[in-house]
């Protein structure tokens, strides 16, 4: 059937894709075969937290979709989608990473995130109704992934960490506008008060890391296919589509799939014809989809650009600092040759003249004992033979 190959081909090209992106970027590939095993209780860390990410999943989608299908808003049903697939995009990021205690504690502070954003009153406005009941959901992992996470920490040790993760999730707070999470590796290393290089030792033996690029290349696979599923209804749902008008567009689609498999089977000559009938029907949505994806591009350009910019006033004002630096050590430098000199100077002359004093004298006693002593000689020959005449 066409519409059973045209499906493997799109599975199989969207599983190449996902593997190029993984080949390209994905630093667990970065291994070596002798790499130090992982401890029991860090490889238990990594499965529990993939374990809690599929079950924090499968709610947050349970609870989306209940939106979705019972509200009639067309805005918190755009909020709803919204919320499922970015917790799908970051729990991809948290949950798989070669450090099992970083990826527990990504993982921890983005619920403690979305459970805070679902406490304010921005969130009121965000899911109307439905507050407490994401709300709820929100409160549910959190609770989940800290009645485990206590299992693998001594008391002291998890309230030392379950700190960490509501200061960091308090100083860093999301907001309807900014659902995304950013990594807590550098203020988890600081917390850890150990090097970078120091902080995570080891990534797993080579088993180890291939077991858990694995669970990851499945965990992305099947939410692809979701992701890409939900942002088309999402982009439906912006253009003014609702729920029926999105069935309805999906059932033709289905049914001009069938149609084409029908045609190709039975009549091949009228293919064509029947191509060209699919191809306009599908322009509409590829037209659309092709619009966000420049759009997409557009600002991820103008995003890079901003960071170059970032990059190259914090390279130039890094480079005023060296060179401030170095005039500053080559002033001191100057200053404290300087002084070295002068005080050498002062110390030679100080010497020289206590030199040229001993000098003087030495000459002055070389010079005046020999007359002082034929004096003294004298004055007591002329005493003698005075004495001598007497007698």
């Amino acid at each position: 059937m066409v519409k059973t190959s045209t499906y493997k081909f799109l599975k199989q090209a969207l599983f190449v894709s996902i593997l190029g992106v993984f080949m390209h970027s994905c630093s667990l590939l970065k291994i070596e075969t002798a790499q130090e095993p992982l401890s029991r209780q860090e490889l238990n860390i990594r499965l529990l937290t993939q374990s809690l990410v599929h079950e924090a999943t499968n709610r947050v989608e349970f609870a989306a979709d209940s939106i979705i299908l019972t509200t009639t808003s067309t805005d918190l049903q755009k909020h709803a989608y919204r919320w499922k697939i970015e917790t799908l995009n970051t729990f991809k990021n948290t949950a798989f990473q070669s450090s099992p205690k970083l990826s527990l504690m990504d993982t921890w502070t983005y619920m403690l995130q979305v459970r805070n954003f679902m406490e304010t009153p921005e969130a009121q406005d965000y899911f109307g109704t439905y507050t407490t009941y994401v709300l709820q959901v929100s409160q549910d992992n959190v609770e989940d992934i800290e009645r485990k996470a206590s299992q693998f920490f001594k008391p002291e040790i998890f309230q030392k960490h379950k700190e960490f993760a509501l200061q960091y999730a308090e100083e860093h707070p999301l907001s309807a506008q900014n659902l995304k999470h950013n990594s807590v590796r550098s203020d988890y290393v600081a917390f850890l008060k150990v090097p970078d290089s120091l902080a995570f030792s080891t990534v797993g033996s080579l088993s180890e890391v291939m077991s858990n690029f694995s669970d990851k290349l499945s965990y992305s696979t099947d939410a692809a296919g979701k992701q890409f599923k939900w942002n088309t209804e999402l982009l439906m749902k912006e253009k003014g589509f609702d729920s029926v008008q999105i069935k309805e567009v999906m059932s033709t689609i289905e049914m001009k799939v069938d149609r084409l498999s029908d045609i190709a089977e039975n009549t091949p000559d009228k293919l064509n014809d029947a191509l060209k009938s699919f191809s306009n029907d599908m322009r509409f949505l590829f037209f659309q989809l092709n619009k966000e994806i420049a759009f997409v591009s557009e600002r991820m350009a103008l995003e890079r650009q901003a960071i170059d910019t970032i990059i190259r006033r914090e390279r130039i004002a890094l480079d005023n600092i060296i060179l401030r630096e170095r005039q500053a050590v080559a002033d001191e430098a100057g200053q404290i040759s300087v002084r070295i000199v002068d005080e050498a100077m002062i110390h030679v002359k100080d010497l020289t003249g206590t030199i040229l004093l001993y000098v003087v004298l030495l000459f002055t006693v070389l010079l005046f004992l020999p007359f002082a002593l034929g004096y003294f000689a004298g004055k007591i020959h002329q005493k003698n033979k005075h004495h001598k005449n007497k007698e």
